[in-house]
């Protein structure tokens, strides 16, 4: 899928030399961002960082908050930066020290050693100045002081060459970046992988036998937008919900775990950008569809709801069927069904997809009948499916 949502700015950080030593990932001025999450979302999720940064070293400012939630990047040399105006020895001294210890590597932003103490310094490792916030001689003294002169210097928002050259002759051995040096790069990318990693993660953890529903509602929480429709869900007809609910491990409890990865990902699958609404309707139809002649046929089997909605999988992620399905831990009846049409859920999928196409020869109407399934009531079954997607369409 060509998605061209501008997800992050790349700039590059130099040294003395203008050699690419690592990169600065932040907003895009000409990116709308609706809320925050969206930005860690896409760093994290939607793209491969490994790759965006040619396995260099990237640098991210956030705040406190927001680092507290961070999940930690196993396979990336990530530095987190945090501004001095924001925190507090008193109050963040031992939280910095945990997650030191966690792995995580911690920058500070404009500090004045005068003012910060051995201890609290000692916990960054690296140092940003930016010359929007102080003039070059005050970041040249700072930089001089015994308590920063051993740790990794970076010097940010260089506008032009005598400060390139002011900032190399008095701090050579640091690192640089700004719009002197011209090596800004957006980044475009396909907001549908976030979804993928959370479908991946609520899969395995609803095969895991030791799972909650804590775990699944932080699953669910890491998309502001999947939280959103998860619990909105909990208001329609299907559910007769009367409670007032307010978080993703409420809605969980009341959705139930069962059937928790059916409406995850029918909600999933409708906010990928780029697509027709009705590739969507027609998406949950099916699934629809393929539930409710599953319940009637047999109803002890579950997965039908999957199946027609994984069906059209390529269509939402413009990958063939086989690659998806290898990477999601799905139940083997569900993706024999799906590639193979064996099994049940195999005979329901093909019933579905010739009653869609109106290629009644395809249909096996006799053997429906003796299940209890005439032509008016497959028809009655397939009006049935628009009715649910009709209401569901609109989380």
């Amino acid at each position: 899928m060509k998605n061209n949502d501008i997800l992050f700015c790349r700039e590059t950080v130099v040294n003395s030399l203008s050699q690419t030593m690592a990169y600065h990932i932040l907003h895009s001025k000409n990116a709308v961002i609706d809320i925050e999450n969206s930005f860690l979302s896409s760093i994290f999720f939607d793209v491969d960082i490994n790759e965006i940064t040619h396995q260099k070293t990237f640098f991210i400012e956030m705040s406190i908050e927001e680092l507290s939630n961070l999940p930690l990047h196993q396979n990336a040399c990530m530095i987190i930066f945090l501004n001095t105006q924001a925190l507090s020895e008193q109050n963040h001294l031992d939280m910095l020290n945990d997650l030191r210890l966690q792995g995580f590597q911690l920058g500070i932003i404009n500090p004045d050693p005068k003012v910060l103490s051995d201890d609290f310094l000692s916990i960054f490792s690296y140092v940003l100045f930016s010359l929007d916030s102080l003039p070059i001689n005050t970041i040249i003294e700072h930089c001089s002081d015994s308590l920063l002169v051993h740790k990794n210097l970076w010097i940010n928002k260089i506008e032009t060459s005598d400060q390139f050259t002011l900032m190399k002759d008095g701090i050579p051995n640091a690192y640089f970046s700004g719009d002197f040096i011209k090596k800004t790069t957006l980044i475009k990318g396909k907001k549908v992988l976030n979804y993928k990693t959370i479908l991946f993660d609520l899969l395995t953890e609803l095969n895991n036998s030791d799972t909650s529903i804590q775990v699944l509602a932080a699953c669910i929480e890491r998309d502001p937008a999947l939280t959103y429709r998860i619990i909105k869900l909990t208001h329609t007809s299907i559910y007769h919900s009367q409670f007032n609910v307010s978080t993703a491990q409420r809605a969980v409890e009341i959705i139930g775990i069962r059937d928790l990865i059916k409406w995850a990902s029918l909600v999933m699958l409708a906010s990928i950008s780029g697509k027709p609404a009705s590739l969507v309707s027609m998406a949950i139809s099916r699934a629809f569809f393929c539930q409710n002649i599953s319940e009637v046929l047999f109803p002890k089997s579950n997965g039908a709801f999957l199946v027609g909605l994984f069906s059209f999988l390529p269509s939402f992620f413009d990958e063939d069927l086989p690659t998806l399905l290898k990477e999601l831990p799905l139940d083997e009846n569900i993706k024999a069904a799906l590639l193979e049409y064996s099994g049940n859920l195999g005979g329901v999928l093909k019933i579905v997809e010739a009653y869609e196409a109106g290629r009644w020869e395809k249909i096996p109407f006799k053997q429906l009948e003796y299940k209890g399934i005439s032509k008016q009531t497959l028809k009655g079954l397939y009006v049935e499916s628009f009715r649910h997607a009709r209401e569901v369409s609109s989380l």
